[in-house]
């Protein structure tokens, strides 16, 4: 590949996520390629679409020789950063925040420029588009971490559809959020998005939660629409459905298999158009081979299935984190706190964050209420300074854990003697292997969530391979 291809490709890849709108122009100033980025649902395809081939100055009134960055960056080579213009392209006019980078052959002579595009305020000249941006959920969810990042694309490409999808992760990574990024990017944006934690629902009011009621039904009963109802023509998303027992999640798929419910009392079904999104704080596949969620169900729910990683697996997130939740309650506590200390920040970097980014949010809105310096020191968070203490004094002290009692494997003659003697049972043999395996791992991590990167798996599939191995009992010598 020729050197200034790699540039293109390069700088393509590195503003790819953050890019509203993406341009590449010949040395003769003629668009080779434009793609606009998805954050912008209001912007048409076409205002970009149909400049490509022509001469950039040809296409937008408002560009000259002189105004132009990207003629600029043609004729000097340079780099133009945070360039504010405006352009029009038929009934609409945009104002873009633009950064161009000269792209150079191997000699040095310019080939042509890329122009990477934010966009500030938009206006359709005849009065049908608001005149700033459309500001997504997805926009809120803050990351530099390369899984976050695909998720977040992913999101923008699953939205278009209306596919059941199931999103997993612990406690506090923000599944609610994906949730609502889904519905705010899909076609269903202008209708109902309904959120319900099916653990908050006591079990003998689940069926009326989400079929409703119609009076006379069972005693004190009035008539009263349930989920599906109330979110037709929208989204429904079901947090914590791993707490729903199977006897409701049949009744539910029935309901999504059909795409219609009747009222308890009722004698007439009614018909729903709902998107179903679904979320559990369990791995779902252990769930199902644990019983506790129906496979027809999971099949069902899960159509497009998004893991959102903890923010342990994700350290580079905890800084920028930090400082979007300190922007906003300098905004709601009208304070002017300007970050973290460098031994608070230190302390946010060493500790494993259980409750992820809700445990982040958390501690940096107890740190507001308890800081009068401008920065978070670490007296405003000692809880968290003495949790981290007894942590890790608990891993200094701690004894060093016994081996899991499991019977050596045979030995490769060993199973060849066995099978010129008789047979020999292939299950146990291999679960013998993977037990000592397992346990080899544990011993030399002294930490499950190490092990099991080690051995390539989750922590909840090597919890759940322990378990069935007979090494459950040992789990508790292990710290996470």
């Amino acid at each position: 590949m020729k050197e200034y291809l790699q540039q293109i490709t390069r700088l393509m890849n590195l503003n790819g996520d953050s890019a509203e709108g993406m341009m590449v122009v010949n040395k003769d100033g003629i668009v080779e390629y434009y793609k606009a980025g998805n954050t912008f649902g209001k912007l048409p395809e076409e205002f970009g679409r149909n400049v490509v081939g022509s001469h950039l100055l040809s296409v937008y009134d408002e560009l000259s020789e002189e105004n132009s960055t990207v003629m600029n960056t043609l004729r000097t080579g340079t780099i133009t950063v945070g360039e504010k213009q405006t352009l029009t392209h038929g009934n609409l006019q945009i104002t873009l925040s633009t950064t161009t980078y000269p792209i150079l052959d191997q000699s040095g002579v310019i080939q042509g420029a890329i122009d990477i595009a934010q966009i500030l305020d938009v206006r359709d000249l005849q009065g049908d588009l608001p005149s700033t941006p459309v500001h997504s959920v997805l926009d809120d969810i803050v990351t530099q971490n390369e899984e976050m990042r695909h998720l977040k694309a992913l999101i923008r490409s699953v939205a278009k559809n209306d596919s059941a999808t199931l999103i997993y992760g612990e406690t506090g990574t923000g599944k609610e959020l994906f949730a609502e990024a889904l519905h705010s990017l899909s076609n269903r944006k202008d209708r109902p998005f309904l959120a319900q934690n099916c653990a908050a629902i006591p079990v003998n009011l689940l069926e009326s939660m989400f079929f409703g009621t119609e009076r006379g039904g069972f005693t004190g009963a009035e008539s009263k629409k349930g989920l599906f109802e109330l979110a037709d023509g929208g989204t429904l998303f079901l947090d914590e459905i791993n707490s729903m027992d199977t006897a409701m999640q049949a009744k539910l798929l029935k309901a999504l298999e059909e795409q219609k419910v009747r009222r308890i009392g009722g004698r007439e079904d009614i018909h729903f158009d709902v998107r179903i999104v679904c979320a559990s704080n369990e791995d779902p596949e252990l769930l199902v081979q644990d019983g506790r969620l129906r496979s027809d169900f999971f099949y069902r729910i899960g159509v497009v299935r998004l893991r959102l990683p903890p923010l342990r697996e994700r350290p580079e997130d905890i800084l920028p984190l930090a400082d979007h939740y300190i922007q906003a309650f300098n905004q709601r506590m009208n304070k002017h706190i300007l970050g973290l200390s460098q031994m608070t920040q230190d302390l946010f970097l060493r500790w494993s964050w259980p409750g992820n980014v809700r445990e982040l949010k958390n501690t940096i809105e107890g740190a507001f209420n308890m800081e009068n310096s401008p920065w978070i020191t670490l007296d405003s968070v000692q809880g968290l300074l003495e949790k981290l203490e007894q942590k890790e004094q608990a891993e200094e002290y701690a004894a060093p854990p016994a081996a899991p009692a499991v019977s050596d494997p045979l030995s490769l003659s060993q199973i060849q003697a066995k099978l010129r003697q008789g047979r020999v049972d292939l299950k146990a043999l291999l679960a013998s292997y993977e037990a000592s395996i397992i346990t080899e791992a544990l011993h030399q991590t002294r930490r499950l969530n190490a092990a099991a990167e080690k051995l390539s798996m989750s922590p909840q599939k090597l919890q759940y391979r322990m378990e069935k191995l007979g090494l459950k009992e040992n789990q508790k010598n292990f710290m996470k």
